[in-house]
């Protein structure tokens, strides 16, 4: 199958990119799934051949680039941002533990 029978199966000008052409995909397939159009199971297996074959020939947005990992939905890196409000980890709370041990600790309770 060509790729312009591709675009043409997904209804879609040649030459859109990735995303265009998932989410092409992602409305025909809801159209012409076999639970929802019994009838249209043909045309269905001719939508996932189509996208297979395009998103196989169309390149990724990202670079393989280990420097610059790709963004998960170009959310930040959360967790650097919270290594570093928080600052490099310390032995704090290990230091509060050996003094208890060492000079004993009580605790009242109330009943």
């Amino acid at each position: 199958m060509s790729t312009k029978r591709c675009y043409q199966l997904l209804g879609l000008p040649d030459g859109s990119s990735r995303t265009a052409v998932r989410e092409a995909y992602q409305r025909m397939a809801l159209a012409y799934h076999p639970d929802r159009n019994p009838a249209a199971s043909e045309i269905f297996i001719q939508i996932n051949i189509a996208y297979d074959l395009l998103m196989e020939r169309l390149p990724h947005s990202y670079t393989k680039d280990a420097s610059n990992p790709p963004q998960i939905s170009g959310l930040p890196d959360i967790n650097r941002e919270r290594r570093a409000r928080r600052g490099s980890p310390s032995d704090r709370r290990f230091e509060i533990v050996l003094e208890g041990s060492f000079l004993g600790t009580s605790v009242q309770e109330k009943i």
